[in-house]
C-alpha cells in the first residue's frame, strides 16, 4: 500500500498570504487589543503579511500564532519562526521565560539583535482565526457565507445549497468548502478536513473573492467552531440540520456539543434555519427569536408534504413556504432525510430572495452528492444495487439503512451492509451501531473504518458486540471485505459500503494509505 498526504494535503500548511500587509495598529485592531499591547519590537517591522501556526512555514513578515497542541506547547517553536523570519510572536502567555531560554539555546542568540517582538493574548486560536481574517483582508465581509452544521446531513445541504446557487447565478459566482472538496471559481480539489485550520479558511475565501464569487458555503464542524477555525468568518445564514451522539469524545457530553454548534447561529446575522424535526433543532429556533424552520411537522415555516418516488433515481415532494406558496420539488436525491437537506437549502435560496422558480428548476438539476448515497453504475450490468455512504454513527446508519431497506424490498433483494467504526472516538457508539445494522440489514460485514493509532481487530470486535453473529462477520482488511461484498451479491440485491462514501484514504495505525470504497467495488465487479 501507497502511504499519502490526506486527501492530497500538504505536510506543511503555507502562510496565509494575501498580499495585504498588517500595521502594528491594524494587528492591535484585529486582535481588540490597544495598539499599546503590540510590543515595541514590532513598530519597526514593515508589518505582517502572513500568518501561520506552524513554524515550519514561516516566511520573512509573516505571524508565528504559538497555538498548542494536544501534546506540545506551540512555544516551543517560537524561536525558529523568528530565524525563520517571523515578524511577531503571539502567544498566550509571557515568553521568553528564564525556563525557555534554558530549555532553547537558540532565544538567547536571537535576543542578541534585540528585544522579541511577543504579543500576549487571551486565546491563541482565536487569534489565528482574527488575523488570518486580517491579512486576507476580511473576505466575508465582501460576499455572503452561508454556514451548514450539524451532526449528519452537513455535507449534503451544503453541496444542494451550493448547488442551487451555482444554478442560478454561475459557478463563478459561488465558492464551496465542505468534507469533500474546496470549489473556487468552478473548479474543485480535495479537501483535508470538513474544517481547515483558520488561515486556510480565509484564503479560500480571498481566493472565492478574487474569482468573482458573490456566496460561499461553508461546511461547518464542531471542531471547526470549539478550535476557532471559523473565527473572523462572518455568516450571511445558518443552516441547522439535527443534532446526534458524535464526537462525545471531543465535546464529553450532548450538552456541550450543543453549546458548540449553538455557535454558528450566534455569529449568523442573516437567516437562521433549523430542522423542528429534531429536539435540539426545536431549541435553536426557541432560542433564537425569529429563526425559521424546516421540516416535516405542522409546525415548519418550510414543512415537508406529500413525498413520493423514492427510488435510486430520486425523489418528489411539496415544500410549504411561508412565502411562495407550495412548490413541487424533484431532486434527484434518494431518502426521506435529503428531503429535509433540500428543505432546509431552499429555505436559505428563498430567503436570501431567489426567484422560486428558479430554485425548483435549480433542485431538479442537482448531481449526485459524492459519497453520499453514491450509485456505482456498473454494478447494475451485474445485476444488483451498490452505492456508497459516508455514515458513520448509529443514527446515520439508520438513516441510511431505513431507505436501503425500502429500495431492496421494492427490487425483491438483500440488503448487505460493509460498515466499521472509527478508533481514538466514542467507542461507546461502536456496539450501537453494530445493533443497528443487524436489525436492518440482512447481511453485515464489519471491517476497518479510519482505526488511526487503534488496533482495527479490537475495534471490530466492540462493532460485533451489538450484532448478531448469526448475520454478521468480521473481514478487517477494507478492500477484501468489499471484495467480499460484491462476489456475494446476487440479483436485484443492494450492496452499501459505510463509513468511508468517496475518501480517497484510509487512517491506518501504520500511517495514511490509499483507499477507495468505489475503486474496490469496481474491482470486485471485474473479478465477477
Amino acid at each position: 500500500m501507497t502511504h499519502v498526504s490526506p486527501a492530497g494535503g500538504a505536510s506543511v500548511p503555507r502562510a496565509a498570504y494575501a498580499g495585504r500587509v498588517l500595521t502594528r495598529a491594524d494587528v492591535a485592531t484585529a486582535l481588540r487589543l490597544p495598539e499599546a499591547a503590540v510590543p515595541e519590537a514590532f513598530a519597526g517591522s514593515p508589518g505582517i503579511a502572513a500568518v501561520t501556526h506552524d513554524s515550519r512555514a514561516v516566511e520573512p513578515g509573516a505571524a508565528f500564532v504559538a497555538v498548542s497542541g494536544f501534546k506540545s506547547d506551540g512555544l516551543r517553536f517560537a524561536a525558529s519562526a523568528l530565524a525563520g523570519g517571523a515578524s511577531l510572536v503571539v502567544a498566550e502567555r509571557e515568553w521568553p521565560t528564564a525556563a525557555d531560554r534554558e530549555a532553547d539555546p537558540q532565544i538567547g542568540e536571537i535576543e542578541g539583535a534585540g528585544p522579541l517582538p511577543v504579543v500576549v493574548v487571551p486565546n491563541a486560536r482565536e487569534a489565528l482565526g482574527l488575523l488570518a481574517a486580517a491579512v486576507n483582508g476580511n473576505p466575508s465581509r465582501s460576499m455572503r457565507v452561508h454556514g451548514i452544521t450539524g451532526t449528519n446531513g452537513k455535507t449534503t445541504t451544503s453541496y444542494v445549497l451550493y448547488n442551487l446557487l451555482a444554478g442560478i447565478l454561475g459557478k463563478d459566482k459561488v465558492g464551496l468548502s465542505t468534507t469533500v472538496e474546496v470549489i473556487i471559481d468552478g473548479v474543485g480539489r480535495p479537501a483535508m478536513r470538513t474544517t481547515p485550520e483558520a488561515p486556510l479558511v480565509q484564503e479560500n475565501l480571498r481566493r472565492m473573492v478574487g474569482a468573482g464569487a458573490s456566496d460561499a458555503v461553508l461546511e461547518t464542524s464542531s471542531h471547526g467552531l470549539e478550535l476557532h477555525r471559523v473565527t473572523g468568518v462572518e455568516y450571511a445564514s445558518a443552516i441547522f440540520t439535527n443534532l446526534t451522539r458524535d464526537h462525545l469524545d471531543i465535546h464529553g457530553d450532548m450538552e456541550t456539543y450543543f453549546q458548540v454548534k449553538r455557535q454558528l447561529f450566534e455569529r449568523t446575522e442573516g437567516p437562521r434555519l433549523a430542522n423542528v424535526d429534531d429536539d435540539y433543532g426545536r431549541r435553536l429556533a426557541r432560542e433564537f427569536p425569529g429563526s425559521l424552520t424546516f421540516g416535516y411537522s405542522p409546525e415548519a415555516d418550510y414543512q415537508i408534504v406529500d413525498p413520493t418516488d423514492l427510488t435510486l433515481e430520486g425523489m418528489q415532494f411539496t415544500l410549504r413556504t411561508p412565502g411562495h406558496g407550495e412548490l413541487r420539488l424533484e431532486p434527484p436525491l434518494v431518502g426521506d432525510y435529503n428531503a429535509l437537506n433540500v428543505a432546509g437549502a431552499v429555505a436559505v435560496a428563498l430567503e436570501s430572495g431567489h426567484d422560486p422558480l428558479a430554485v425548483v428548476d435549480a433542485v431538479k438539476g442537482l448531481g449526485q452528492v459524492p459519497g453520499r448515497f453514491q450509485r456505482i453504475a456498473e454494478a447494475a450490468d451485474h445485476g444488483f444495487m451498490a452505492v456508497v455512504d459516508y455514515a458513520h454513527t448509529e443514527v446515520g446508519l439508520e438513516m441510511v439503512l431505513t431507505v436501503a431497506r425500502k429500495i431492496a424490498d421494492m427490487a425483491g433483494g438483500r440488503l448487505i451492509c460493509v460498515y466499521g467504526a472509527a478508533g481514538e472516538r466514542d467507542a461507546a457508539k461502536r456496539p450501537l451501531m453494530g445493533e443497528v445494522v443487524s436489525r436492518i440489514a440482512d447481511v453485515g460485514i464489519i471491517t476497518t473504518d479510519d482505526p488511526y493509532g487503534e488496533d482495527p481487530v479490537t475495534i471490530a470486535d466492540e462493532v460485533m458486540a451489538g450484532a448478531d453473529p448469526a448475520d454478521t462477520h468480521i473481514v478487517v482488511d477494507r478492500r477484501e471485505a468489499l471484495l467480499e461484498a460484491v462476489a456475494m451479491a446476487r440479483e436485484n440485491d443492494l450492496l452499501i459500503a459505510c463509513g468511508k462514501g468517496d475518501e480517497p484514504f484510509q487512517h491506518l495505525p501504520e500511517g495514511d494509505v490509499d483507499h477507495h470504497d468505489p475503486t474496490s467495488i469496481r474491482e470486485g465487479l471485474s473479478l465477477r
